[in-house]
């Protein structure tokens, strides 16, 4: 019996997030992508396992959509989330507790949503490496490129690598 290909090892677009995800240092990476950068990770995550595929996509075309499913499916739940951590609270804290774990999930599925979307669009483009294919993340999204995000994509690309 032969070997699975690089593709039949690469399940589905969630697998791979999930996979990516667990890594040491990506979701410090990832968050501080989002937050600091205000890059949407879904959208990175994106090119990384279309790089691992070999395939490309056009990265204004897809920051476009991945941006707009994201503001309408998960920055509401993210805000709310967050805000349960900050506010003062009446309610029982095992009741907060359960609800923020409510909003978290709900979150992760309109993120895998978003994921299979994009995976799923017609939004074709040159196959590039997966550091190749942050850079062009970036700058669709129109963020300036300094040293420290230099480096944090390469630890993501490299991270998407060993998945």
């Amino acid at each position: 019996m032969s070997a699975p290909c690089e593709t039949e090892k690469l399940k589905s677009i969630w697998d791979f997030a999930l996979a990516f995800y667990r890594q040491e240092g990506v979701e410090a990476d990832c968050l501080t992508a989002q937050d600091t950068y205000g890059l949407d990770v879904t959208f990175l995550i994106f090119a990384l396992y279309r790089a691992r595929l070999g395939q490309g996509f056009d990265a204004t075309a897809t920051q476009r959509l991945a941006q707009h499913l994201t503001r309408q499916l998960v920055i509401p739940l993210r805000r709310r989330r967050r805000a349960l951590k900050l506010e003062p609270q009446t309610e029982p804290a095992s009741l907060v507790a359960a609800t923020r774990a409510q909003l978290l999930a709900a979150e992760l599925a309109s993120e895998q949503t978003i994921l299979q979307t994009l995976h799923l669009s017609e939004i074709k483009g040159q196959p590039l490496s997966g550091y190749a294919s942050l850079i062009q993340c970036v700058r669709a999204a129109q963020v300036p490129l300094d040293a420290a995000l230099d480096a944090l994509l390469k630890r993501l690309a490299h991270a998407g690598q060993s998945v």
